[in-house]
């Protein structure tokens, strides 16, 4: 923190700044090479198929190269710190910062949080505007703690009004001056992902609307009916049976009708 001597220094922040430069080298040994088609496929499989959203945050840490990343939403509401509309964080900042932050209120000066549920635009955290003296101060503990300085915000929102915010961070100037410009499309395509899967499964919203014969066509491919069967068990000609399941794998974007059952099943829309 700014203004403050070694000598002065918690007992803990030589331990903090170990640790923090430790893991730091452990991911940016190299920058995040050729951010083109094949890493962006490779964040959506880790969005579609990590099961845990927690753990979908740490593995897009790790593919990326980064220090951090970090996920907040505040159901149907602009207010993160409303607790009244549930808000939903998961990110990957180091235990010690999670608790400071917490314990010093800093969700109400802290102004990374504060632009990412005003504005609709992606932005660096170099274009913010400090207002007063806690904000400057809030930053600067942020950095000791290994978090920043800098970082790329992403606005998302859903069709029914739910805002969230996605986020990456690095403390490595040159390493974020590599990797933001060949990044940048990849990364507010993985915030739209991940925003649109956090939305319907932790709250129920956006989800695809499938038809009944949509979801009775995918039961009984989840029984291994191949699209004739299907057919000949409803009665419907095999041109029909594959057309439900081609229109249920759109849905869900979805390739093959499996990851549609599986996906429809994580979902709530279909029980097996």
């Amino acid at each position: 923190m700014r203004g403050r001597s070694e000598a002065g220094a918690r007992p803990g922040a030589a331990r903090r700044r170990k640790a923090v430069a430790t893991n730091r080298q452990r991911r940016s040994a190299t920058v995040a090479p050729g951010l083109g088609e094949n890493m962006f496929t490779e964040a959506f499989s880790i969005i579609e198929h990590t099961s845990d959203i927690g753990a979908v945050i740490t593995k897009l840490r790790d593919h990326l190269r980064i220090d951090h990343v970090v996920y907040h939403s505040s159901k149907l509401g602009t207010n993160p710190s409303d607790p009244q509309r549930g808000p939903y964080i998961r990110l990957t900042y180091p235990a010690a910062w999670i608790l400071r932050y917490l314990q010093m209120g800093y969700a109400e000066v802290d102004p990374v949080l504060r632009e990412a549920f005003q504005r609709t635009l992606p932005f660096e955290w170099s274009e913010l505007t400090i207002a007063s003296e806690a904000e400057a101060s809030f930053l600067a503990d942020a950095a000791a703690h290994g978090v920043g300085p800098h970082g790329f915000s992403i606005p998302v929102f859903s069709k029914h009004g739910h805002r969230g915010h996605f986020g990456v961070s690095s403390a490595q100037k040159e390493q974020w001056s590599s990797f933001l410009p060949a990044a940048r499309p990849t990364l507010i395509g993985i915030a739209n992902r991940l925003h649109r899967r956090v939305v319907a499964e932790v709250f129920g919203e956006d989800g695809p609307p499938l038809t009944a014969r949509e979801i009775e066509c995918l039961r009984w491919a989840a029984q291994g009916k191949s699209a004739s069967d299907i057919a000949a068990i409803l009665q419907i000609s095999p041109h029909t049976s594959r057309e439900y399941l081609k229109s249920a794998r759109h849905k869900l974007d979805c390739v093959t009708s499996p990851q549609a059952v599986a996906k429809a099943v994580r979902l709530g829309l279909l029980v097996l």
